[in-house]
């Protein structure tokens, strides 16, 4: 081989090496950089499809705990060793069963689980005021196993009939109080709202004279002032709302889900409660109605909020002539999860909490924990 001929391959070779060389750092510019916010995702496999669901690392795994649920979950008129170890237990067990975050009635109806200034003590959770705060210890023993915590208020609720006048501004303030009340003294995560507004247009209900447009000009000052609030004491902290599943219903009791979902300003997700199964009866017909009111909700989420869907675990196993599907299958949490997450849902949320333990879910529990243990690993 000639000076000529070798040079030649020498420069073909150190060409082929330069071009190795970029085609590396190409490909390592084209990796998402995990440490970017929005960037990291977990792989997760759906059964159902057998296809790859891409998973935000934040979907929410949630359960909400009523004041209903403070006695089965041995929360009620305790003493403060009991309360402590009980609510270590509770924790402990959502976290095994996948949870990762729990909706807690902190202000049910009118009254506080915690020694407000402003309520009168909640004796869902006791006879009577105890010595200890059971919101600190709850929220301490959530964070314990890595549960975020939102404070689930009822804004308007005076009582199970009557609610607050939501058009008069001193319902808002009151709110408004009971809200920086909680963020400024409790390590919570968010500020919860469920389904409870306006109560129904039905001829003799509270305010049913009460036009929608005006309802939702009175709900949407309220929540705007919430939103503001939160986040003016922590920008990171969440405010979301769970209205009912049935769209019509919910913008008539004044829900803006236009607006909320559409402008800044309001929410940080939405989280209906879609809370029938796919064999529902409707005029001696079956329908998906849980796949269709899905499919109504993420139709109108327009703006890409964050959506986690709501789930009716309290009717798993429970005969129902008009949505006999939660005792014809024991797979309907699994599958609803599963649609959800084919809808671009970011989480799914149980009502509720004692549910989750009951005689009459166990089937449908045990599908579900599977699921989770194999996808959510």
């Amino acid at each position: 081989m000639n000076k000529k001929d070798m040079a030649r391959k020498e420069l073909f070779q150190k060409g082929a090496i330069i071009l190795l060389l970029l085609m590396i750092l190409m490909g390592a510019l084209l990796l998402p950089d995990r440490n970017a916010p929005g960037t990291g995702r977990a792989e997760a496999v759906t059964p159902a499809t057998g296809s790859g669901i891409t998973l935000s690392p934040d979907y929410v795994r949630g359960v909400w705990i009523s004041y209903i649920d403070f006695k089965p979950a041995g929360l009620y008129n305790k003493s403060e060793s009991v309360f402590t170890q009980n609510a270590d237990q509770l924790f402990k067990q959502l976290k095994k069963d996948g949870i990762n975050t729990a909706y807690v009635h902190v202000i049910p109806k009118n009254n506080a689980i915690y020694p407000s200034k402003f309520l009168k003590w909640c004796t869902s959770m006791g006879k009577k005021r105890p010595n200890y705060d059971p919101l600190e210890i709850l929220v301490e023993k959530a964070h314990k196993y890595d549960i975020s915590f939102h404070a689930w208020i009822n804004p308007y609720r005076k009582t199970m009939k009557y609610v607050f006048n939501p058009a008069k501004q001193a319902s808002t303030n009151r709110i408004l109080r009971e809200v920086r009340e909680i963020i400024q003294n409790y390590d919570v995560d968010g500020i919860h709202f469920d389904d409870y507004f306006y109560p129904s247009k039905a001829p003799g209900h509270q305010y049913s004279k009460v036009s929608v447009a005006n309802r939702k000009k009175a709900v949407n000052k309220m929540i705007r002032s919430v939103y503001k609030t939160v986040k003016k004491y922590n920008k990171k902290l969440q405010f979301g709302i769970s209205p009912a599943g049935n769209i019509e219903y919910a913008e008539s009791i004044g829900c803006d889900l236009d607006t909320w979902l559409s402008t800044d300003g309001y929410v940080d997700y939405i989280l209906p409660q879609i809370y029938w199964s796919d064999q529902y009866i409707s005029q001696g017909h079956t329908t998906k109605l849980y796949t269709n009111t899905l499919h109504k909700w993420t139709d109108l989420n327009q703006s890409d909020t964050p959506m986690y869907v709501g789930l009716a675990l309290y009717k798993a196993g429970v005969r129902s002539s008009a949505d006999p599907g939660w005792t014809h299958k024991h797979n309907n949490i699994v599958t609803q999860i599963k649609k959800g997450n084919q809808n671009d849902c970011q989480g799914f949320v149980l009502f509720s909490y004692a549910y989750m333990n009951k005689p009459a879910t166990k089937k449908e529990m045990a599908k579900y924990r599977k699921y989770v243990k194999r996808t959510f690993r």
